[in-house]
This record gives C-alpha cells, structure tokens and sequence, in this order.
C-alpha cells in the first residue's frame, strides 16, 4: 500500500486505471438497467409527443451505445495512457442520468485520474 514516502508506481497506476474503467462499464450497466426499468414501468398509453418518455428513449440508446463501444474497446489491452484518455473521456461526457451515485462515481473517477496523473 502506497505511503506519503512512497508514492504508487506505474504498475498500480495502471491497475488501478484498469479497475476503474470495468467499474465504469458496470456504472453504466447499472444506469441503463434503471433506464430500462423505468421505461417498463412508463405509464400507457403512451403518446409520440411525450418529452419525458422520448428523453428516457433517448438515455437508453445512449448508454447501449456506449456499453458497446466500451465492450469493443475491454477486448483489448489498455495502456497507462489508454485508459487515463478513456477515463477522461467518460468523466467529461454529459450524464447518462440524473442520479447522484452517477454523479459521486464521476467525482471519484476525477479524483483518481488527479492522483495518477501525479
């Protein structure tokens, strides 16, 4: 474990990076299953102008879009700088949901990439 003497080396770096990014695909798995329930639940009938359930139409293909682009990119093996840039990446993109285990995660994700970075 690292000490205020010995800072983490590469290696953790890297381990760490790569435990944060199969965490982010099991966020993302958990915030579309949410999505989708809540679509299963949507009160019927439901008409073509309804803003909030198009919305949650709209969340639903962008996470299942995401999660195919991450499982396409978990094939493979993931540098140091790989993952520091896809980490990046999902903590700059726009939320998925309005809810605060996303946006603690998202905070927690920053933090990390801050102390690798150092």
């Amino acid at each position: 474990m690292p000490t205020v003497a010995s800072p983490r080396t590469r290696t953790e770096d890297l381990a760490t990076l790569r435990s944060l990014w199969k965490e982010i695909r099991r966020d993302l798995r958990r915030a579309k299953h949410l999505v989708d329930e809540e679509i299963r639940s949507y009160p019927t009938p439901i008409p073509r102008c309804d803003a909030q359930f198009n919305h949650l139409y709209e969340q639903r293909a962008r996470l299942a879009r995401e999660l195919d682009r991450i499982g396409a990119l978990s094939e493979k093996s993931l540098g140091r700088g790989d993952c520091i840039r896809l980490i990046e990446e999902f903590t700059a993109s726009a939320p998925y949901t309005d809810d605060a285990v996303e946006r603690d995660f998202r905070a927690r994700c920053r933090a990390e990439l801050s102390r690798a970075a150092r």
